[in-house]
């Protein structure tokens, strides 16, 4: 199907139709924007005052944590917006759903600390900065006491957004406020965390308390029967994120942990560049899941598409002086423009994911689409290690460049056949 003007003209007139979710997706958009923009403001003044090596060593406590945050969250928050969203009329399911995956992932909680605490204890250039990685651990309660997924459901994002944009506004002040010196690098998780925390305690207290949930104690079965249908997800979340984040790792001790702070500088570009697809993802997806619509599904795609393509031509205009911003040095740039090519596949590479197979209930294609990507990921690993290219951060992006292919192709194939029967059914 070629690409128009006339797809996103169509693709826009079927958000302006829908009043719930442009307002949705006015406040989601603020608050994405906002939350993204807000810590990269402090992102320049870290490096400065920690320095490279050690602001290096800040970002891969986070990483740790990230794993930690996978387990919790295992694959709940994409699966379960799903649900809430066909219940939303229905306060008893509505508290069936809620009550069943925070118990679960309490419990999940418990278990990942436990399994951190452990990793820390066993390393010893850890254990050595025990604090930071103890208050880096804080991050991942944000998986529980911040359920986006049920305001995502029921279509009501304004009163997280604001919630949320006020803390992060404190966040950023008293890191300017706090932090003046190396010595003072473990703060940096614990008021990261402390925003999160307590915009955390509020949503919650809108949940139980503004749109009246109950917290019962769930079945068995429930528990069950929402832990089965998010396997997929959370066995792709952890492949991926394993495979991810591996080079973090890999990089600060292949390398050295300045060439992890340029490394992360490519991923948050990348990431910058991601945001408003994952708005507009989130957004629509209730109404995807909803319709299963051919047609809105593919104007939509081309629009994501379309759309990433103008912010890959803007960013590279402006790369220069975007990295400068974040390091405050002159480096070679080949690593990054390599990097910023990746959001040309994972965004048509996650809308698919979203908005056809999970929206659609093919969830194990998730799955499979990110085994066939750490194949491809482990493979290449090999070959640049047995010729002894695993030597700098080019090498590294360009793993990350080449598992993100494989995924948005896989993914193409596959959405294409889907459809194809469903049209010759």
């Amino acid at each position: 199907m070629p690409f128009s003007s006339n797809y996103i003209k169509s693709a826009f007139t079927l958000l302006k139709r829908n009043k719930v979710i442009f307002e949705n997706f006015s406040y989601l958009t603020m608050f994405q924007v906002l939350s993204f923009v807000f810590p990269l403001i402090t992102y320049p003044y870290l490096v400065r005052v920690l320095g490279k090596e050690l602001y290096g060593l800040v970002i891969t406590a986070q990483v740790l944590s990230g794993y930690c945050s996978i387990i919790v969250q295992f694959g709940f928050p994409l699966i379960s917006a799903k649900h809430i969203a066909v219940n939303k009329e229905n306060k008893e399911e509505l508290s069936k759903i809620m009550s069943a995956i925070l118990c679960s992932q309490a419990v999940l909680l418990i278990v990942s600390f436990v399994l951190y605490m452990t990793v820390i204890g066993l390393i010893p250039s850890y254990r050595e900065h025990f604090l930071l990685f103890f208050y880096s651990f804080f991050l991942v309660l944000q998986c529980i006491l911040f359920p986006q997924f049920y305001f995502q459901g029921i279509e009501k994002m304004k009163f997280v957004t604001i919630i949320q944009l006020i803390f992060q506004l404190i966040f950023i002040a008293l890191t300017f406020i706090i932090i003046k010196e190396p010595t003072d690098y473990f703060y940096v998780p614990l008021l990261h965390s402390i925003g999160y925390i307590v915009g955390g305690v509020i949503a919650l207290y809108l949940i139980f308390v503004k749109d009246g949930i109950k917290f019962k104690r769930p079945k068995f079965s429930d528990v069950k029967y929402y832990t089965k249908d998010a396997l997929p997800i959370f066995s792709a979340d952890v492949i991926c994120t394993i495979k991810d984040k591996l080079n973090y790792l890999l990089l600060g001790s292949m390398v050295n942990m300045s060439q992890v702070v340029i490394y992360d500088v490519g991923a948050k570009i990348h990431a910058l560049m991601m945001k408003p697809n994952s708005i507009i993802l989130t957004v629509i997806f209730p109404k995807m899941a909803k319709d299963k619509d051919d047609k809105q599904f593919k104007k939509v795609g081309w629009v994501v598409f379309g759309m990433i393509v103008f912010l890959y031509c803007i960013i590279n205009l402006f790369l220069h002086p975007i990295v400068f911003f974040f390091i405050g040095e002159e480096i070679d740039l080949l690593t990054i423009r390599i990097f910023v090519l990746c959001p040309l596949f994972l965004g048509i590479s996650q809308y698919i994911a979203r908005c056809f197979f999970i929206a659609r209930g093919y969830n194990k294609q998730i799955l499979y689409s990110i085994i066939i990507t750490t194949i491809v990921y482990i493979i290449s690993l090999i070959i640049f290690y047995i010729t002894g290219q695993l030597n700098s951060v080019t090498t590294f992006v360009v793993l990350t460049l080449l598992s993100f292919v494989a995924e948005s192709l896989y993914r193409i194939v596959v959405c294409k056949k889907l459809i194809d029967k469903t049209i010759k059914q």
